[in-house]
């Protein structure tokens, strides 16, 4: 099991690298100099890129109001467990985040705003219409949340006693490992794209996604 554990934490570790590794030569370098013209629209276009930042998108926002946005979709798409409550993974999540404040003395909260928006792109991609339990759920839930905490999370790793809510613990590495490889790309794009990821939060916000 240590070994589907080390390829998870590789997996990982590899995105992270990719994102610190030295930066493409810009677009704008390999071009003849524009004209007086075209720098003004240069200039016009930047500035209207540079106004979108992951911080400007949550301004005002709250981690309560898209908690529950999550759990509104999570209903949405697991219909065939019948006593599922908006409620219920969002209470999840707090449970995880009530343990690392209390149990492992972490100083900051797991869940906030720009985490919970990442969560909900690995969920609505990882959790399946065909989940039948809160059980099965949970796991799925909890999994994407591991997941993300190692990808954007404060700390420099996660412990994964609080994630990890099955007997199985070879299902929990198998669906990490899944998760960080299949999505390993947008999970990059929305770390690193401001209109990514205000895309991303309009379509939770939108209550569409089924």
């Amino acid at each position: 099991m240590a070994s589907s554990s080390r390829r998870v934490e590789d997996v990982i570790r590899g995105q992270e690298e990719k994102k610190t590794r030295g930066t493409k030569r810009s677009a704008v370098q390999l071009l003849p100099a524009p004209t007086d013209a075209k720098k003004k629209k240069t200039l016009k276009t930047s500035a209207t890129t540079e106004a979108i930042t992951h911080e400007r998108v949550l301004r005002n926002v709250y981690s309560p109001q898209l908690l529950r946005l999550l759990g509104e979709f999570l209903c949405r798409r697991c219909t065939r467990i019948k006593d599922l409550s908006p409620d219920d993974p969002p209470t999840w999540l707090r449970d995880v985040d009530e343990l690392y404040i209390l149990v492992r003395g972490y100083h900051r909260r797991i869940i906030c705003p720009g985490i919970v928006v990442f969560l909900y792109m690995l969920c609505r991609d990882a959790v399946s219409a065909e989940v039948a339990s809160t059980e099965e759920l949970r796991a799925v839930l909890l999994t994407c949340l591991y997941v993300t905490c190692s990808y954007i999370g404060h700390a420099l790793s996660y412990t994964t006693f609080p994630f990890m809510v099955e007997v199985n613990r070879h299902a929990f590495w198998k669906r990490t490992l899944d998760i960080s490889q299949r999505l390993s790309q947008q999970m990059m794009k929305i770390n690193t794209s401001p209109q990514f990821f205000a895309q991303v939060f309009s379509d939770l916000k939108k209550r569409t996604d089924r």
